[in-house]
């Protein structure tokens, strides 16, 4: 049986998970026999040559192969055609799920969500990014068989040194899209002198102009260029305008069901994470003892400065333990040897 993994053909250039991601994915992918198919991130009008080229592409799939798909946000018409080729193919079809429409997109239609969830059961597998994203599935009537990641990968050549000189771990790092959507909380912190703590805040958008006190913007680079160049004690896996969870804030609610990107990027980075006692990697936070979970971001002054430097260097020695199965591709291996065994 041959084996395919479709996604879109991303440069090296775009920022935190933007686009390596999907790179990362084809990248490990191909290193296990799979042909790599690429299909365009959504059509541009008066360019109906997109479209036909990824038809042409997707016609070349072998009939009964097992195909990996990277279910992106995808416009409808790009997610139509590869599932209306592989299922006339019969071949296995194996959503790799980035993103789900509903979760990203609180303004979908009830008809919209039911069109988007509905495509997948035409899987044979589906790979989700953790146990509460599979659980989503299974609420909205998915009754396929979800295999979990659990981590996003991120490849990098390029790692830390795992000895610390410093005494003082009290710089909490935020790197990603500065949206005011996604990360308008930034502009709610209030830090004082004596809290002893800071942020560094990297990336592009709105958000990185007039900033609270000791909250610094500090710049943007490639995903790629991340290693050495991220600087912080902890990284803070946060997202929305709100400084605890806001069930009404989508962009907040939105990591109760993801496995962020960006808390692979600061493992890479060697930053112990903080995420919110809601989100989809509390329990891995919690079982790893790799970070700290906290219902509110007031919170983090007292938290930060209770903790020992002892504690700290235990949490940094298990986010680096992640950090180097992460960064050679090892928990999208895990799921790949899980579909070999069929």
């Amino acid at each position: 049986m041959k084996k395919y993994i479709i996604g879109p053909n991303m440069k090296k250039d775009g920022l935190f998970a933007g686009n390596k991601f999907p790179r990362d994915i084809i990248d490990i992918c191909r290193k296990k026999g799979y042909i790599p198919v690429y299909i365009h991130e959504g059509y541009i009008k008066k360019r109906a040559w997109e479209f036909i080229e990824d038809y042409y592409h997707l016609l070349k799939i072998s009939p009964r192969s097992q195909v990996i798909y990277i279910d992106r946000v995808h416009p409808n018409l790009a997610r139509k055609i590869v599932f209306f080729i592989l299922k006339n193919k019969k071949a296995d079809i194996i959503p790799l799920l980035e993103d789900i429409d509903p979760l990203r997109d609180s303004t979908i239609s009830k008809r919209q969500k039911e069109k988007a969830i509905k495509k997948l059961n035409n899987s044979k597998y589906i790979i989700s990014q953790n146990k509460k994203m599979s659980n989503y599935l299974k609420e909205n009537n998915v009754f396929v068989s979800t295999l979990e990641l659990n981590v996003l990968d991120f490849l990098s050549s390029k790692s830390v040194n795992p000895i610390v000189k410093n005494k003082k771990f009290n710089i909490i790092c935020y790197g990603g899209n500065l949206s005011l959507s996604q990360s308008g909380f930034l502009h709610n912190i209030k830090v004082r002198a004596d809290d002893n703590i800071r942020y560094y805040v990297y990336g592009k958008g709105e958000g990185k102009n007039n900033l609270p006190n000791f909250v610094d913007y500090k710049g943007s680079f490639s995903a790629e260029n991340c290693v050495g160049n991220l600087k912080g004690d902890w990284g803070l896996v946060w997202n929305g305008s709100s400084l605890k969870v806001n069930v009404k804030d989508s962009k907040s609610k939105y990591y109760d069901y993801v496995s962020p990107h960006k808390f692979s990027m600061y493992a890479v980075c060697g930053m112990p994470v903080i995420v919110s006692t809601t989100s989809a990697m509390a329990q891995f936070v919690i079982e790893n003892r790799c970070g700290i979970v906290i219902d509110n971001i007031e919170e983090l002054p007292k938290i930060i400065n209770s903790i020992s430097a002892e504690k700290y260097l235990q949490y940094r020695s298990n986010i680096l333990k992640i950090a180097c199965k992460a960064s050679k591709g090892a928990y999208t291996e895990e799921i790949l040897n899980e579909i070999g065994k069929e």
